[in-house]
């Protein structure tokens, strides 16, 4: 018994001393995958914030775009008829869209989906022009109908989509 009590003397520290050091080290390997997880989110945002910032820019352009009196200077050809500029107009909303579509990989789901809702209501509004005007009419015609629809709505969804974009971006780069 007296030998049981000698070898207890050294081997219950020898334990506590074990205990103590795996804690101390498990808190130091906690601390460092933080900090590694940290250096590596800082890497990453270095890379993310260009491209970010350029996606907000991208869909602020598509957005701008596809408002109509922007698609009305564009495309408006002399001697083109109603029907003419009707379907270059809701080519060129798809085509830019399309073009823009992977941006919402840095959109918030909010923001995207205002964004899309933008370019159905143009696309709405430029078909809805075309049921208003004789489709063998001049072109001026329907974007002059086109562009009073357009300002006779009350929430312009091209400027609200905008306002949500700049607001995301503000929040995201702090300005």
């Amino acid at each position: 018994m007296n030998e049981f009590f000698e070898i207890s003397k050294y081997i219950l520290p020898l334990i506590i001393l074990l205990i103590a050091l795996m804690i101390i080290l498990n808190h130091f390997a906690k601390r460092e995958k933080t900090k590694l997880k940290f250096d590596l989110i800082k890497a990453n945002n270095k890379l993310i914030t260009p491209v970010k910032l350029q996606a907000y820019e991208r869909i602020v352009l598509f957005l701008e775009r596809i408002r109509p009196d922007a698609l009305a200077l564009r495309l408006t050809k002399p001697k083109m008829t109603s029907k003419q500029i009707q379907i270059q107009m809701l080519a060129t909303v798809r085509n830019e869209f399309n073009h823009n579509l992977s941006q919402q990989l840095y959109l918030s789901d909010d923001t995207w989906t205002a964004v899309v809702y933008a370019k159905e209501q143009i696309t709405r509004l430029i078909n809805f022009a075309g049921t208003k005007v004789d489709p063998k009419t001049v072109s001026q015609a329907f974007t002059a109908v086109l562009i009073e629809m357009y300002n006779d709505t009350d929430t312009k969804p091209v400027e609200t989509s905008v306002e949500l974009v700049k607001k995301e971006a503000s929040l995201f780069f702090g300005i």
